[in-house]
C-alpha cells in the first residue's frame, strides 16, 4: 500500500475543537434565551450581547473543520464521486430527514396553533427539508451542498497548486466582501418585495455554501498543507494568542458601532454575518486548533488521562449534541423558569444552565449511538453488535 492510500493519523486535536466549538454553540443559544429578557441598554443586556459575539464564531469554526477533515482525509488518495457521495451522504443525510421530524413533532407539544392535521405535518416537513428551517439544520444542509462539489474542488486545488495562496487570499477578500453586503444591504431587503427565486436566495441566504466559501477553503489549506501549518503553529502560540486577543478587541469595539454608531438593534448587532467575524472567528479557529496541538502532545505523553477523556468523550458526540441540544435546551428553559429569582441573579445561573445543556445532551448523544441502526441519527454508524451480527449470519446460513 503506497503512502498516499495509507489511513492518516487521527487528528485529535480537532477532537478539542469540536468540544470546545459545540459548548460554544450552547453558550450562543443560552444567552440568546436570556438576553430577550434584559432592558434595553442595561449593563446585562450589553454584557450578554458582547457575550454572544464573542462565541458566535462557531458556525465558521464548524465549516472550517469539516473543510480540514475532509481534505485531509481525501485529498492525496484516490476516490471516485459515487463512493464518495454514498458513505458521506449516509450519514448526514439520515440525521437530516430524522431530525427534521423529530422537531416537527416536538414543536407540536409547546407551539400554539401548531396542527397535527396530515396535510399540515407533511407540508411544513417537506418545506422544512427544501428550505432546513428547523431549528440548526442549516449546517447539515450547507454540508451536503459541500459533499455535492467537493470531488470537483479537490480536482481544481490539486490541478492549481502553484495558485493556492492567490486562491486562499482571493476567497479572504471574497468572504468580506459577502459579510459587508449581508450586512449593509441584504439583512434589509424586504424579501417579500422581491421575485420567487431571489427571494429563496436572500431569505435562506445564510443556509448556501457560497456563504461560507472562505472557510472550506482555508479547510482545504490547512489540511493539504498541515505538516507545514502545524510547524508554525507550535512556535508561535504567543502570536496567535495576541492576534486572537486584538481581534477580540476589534469585535468589542465593532458592538458598540453596530449599536451606536449603526443603529443595529436585537440580532443586526451581533450578527455572525458580518465581516468582522471573519478575521475574529478564524483567529479563534487557529488558537482552539493550537490548544489542541498542545493538548495532544501531552496526551501522546500520558499526560491528563482524566481530562483527556472527557476532551474525547464530547467532541466525539458533538455532532449528535448539535442535534439533540435544542430539545435539551427547551427543558432546561423550563427548569429555570421555575426558579423565581432576580434577573441579575439568572444571569449568574447562566453557566449551571449551559452546563446542564452540554452535559445532558452529550449523554443522550451518546447512548443514542449505541443503539443499532438509531445511532445513525447521531451520526454513528451503529448497526448490530458483532456478536448479534454473528448469531444472525449463522441463522440465515443455517
Amino acid at each position: 500500500m503506497s503512502q498516499a492510500q495509507a489511513k492518516k493519523p487521527h487528528l485529535h486535536e480537532v477532537d478539542l475543537m469540536r468540544a470546545c466549538i459545540i459548548l460554544g454553540v450552547i453558550c450562543v443559544h443560552v444567552l440568546s434565551s436570556f438576553n430577550v429578557r434584559t432592558p434595553d441598554g442595561s449593563w446585562m443586556d450589553v454584557s450578554s450581547g458582547i457575550l454572544m459575539m464573542t462565541f458566535h464564531f462557531t458556525r465558521e469554526a464548524f465549516m472550517f473543520i469539516t473543510g480540514l477533515v475532509l481534505f485531509y482525509t481525501y485529498y492525496d488518495r484516490p476516490f471516485t464521486a459515487t463512493s464518495f457521495w454514498k458513505k458521506r451522504f449516509l450519514l448526514i443525510a439520515i440525521p437530516y430527514i430524522a431530525w427534521t421530524a423529530i422537531y416537527i413533532l416536538f414543536q407540536g407539544t409547546f407551539l400554539k396553533g401548531f396542527e397535527w392535521t396530515a396535510s399540515y405535518l407533511v407540508h411544513t416537513f417537506l418545506t422544512s427539508l427544501a428550505t432546513a428551517n428547523q431549528y440548526f439544520l442549516y449546517f447539515l444542509l450547507v454540508s451536503m451542498q459541500l459533499y455535492v462539489v467537493f470531488p470537483l474542488m479537490v480536482r481544481w486545488l490539486k490541478r492549481s497548486e502553484r495558485h493556492h495562496r492567490a486562491i486562499v487570499a482571493a476567497a479572504f477578500f471574497v468572504e468580506i466582501g459577502i459579510m459587508i453586503w449581508n450586512q449593509a444591504s441584504l439583512q434589509f431587503v424586504n424579501v417579500y418585495q422581491l421575485p420567487e427565486w431571489l427571494r429563496i436566495l436572500v431569505r435562506y441566504r445564510d443556509r448556501d455554501i457560497f456563504t461560507y466559501e472562505f472557510w472550506f477553503i482555508a479547510g482545504a489549506m490547512f489540511a493539504i498543507y498541515y505538516p507545514r501549518v502545524k510547524a508554525w503553529a507550535m512556535s508561535h502560540a504567543r502570536t496567535l494568542f495576541w492576534t486572537w486577543l486584538g481581534m477580540w478587541c476589534l469585535l468589542f469595539g465593532i458592538y458598540f458601532l453596530n449599536r451606536d454608531g449603526f443603529h443595529l438593534t436585537g440580532g443586526e448587532i451581533v450578527d455572525t454575518l458580518q465581516p468582522v467575524m471573519v478575521p475574529y472567528s478564524l483567529a479563534v479557529a487557529l488558537v482552539l486548533w493550537r490548544i489542541g496541538l498542545g493538548w495532544q502532545a501531552r496526551r501522546a505523553r500520558g499526560l491528563m488521562p482524566r481530562a483527556s477523556r472527557v476532551i474525547r468523550f464530547f467532541g466525539g458526540v458533538s455532532f449528535g449534541i448539535f442535534l439533540i441540544h435544542p430539545i435539551a435546551l427547551r427543558f432546561v428553559e423550563l427548569l429555570a423558569d421555575q426558579i423565581h429569582v432576580s434577573l441579575p441573579v439568572q444571569y449568574a445561573m447562566l453557566p449551571i444552565w449551559i452546563a446542564l445543556t452540554y452535559v445532558s445532551s452529550g449523554i443522550a448523544a451518546y447512548l443514542i449511538g449505541k443503539i443499532p441502526f438509531v445511532g445513525y441519527i447521531v451520526g454513528e454508524k451503529a448497526g448490530l453488535p458483532k456478536s448479534m451480527a454473528r448469531k444472525t449470519a449463522s441463522s440465515v446460513a443455517g
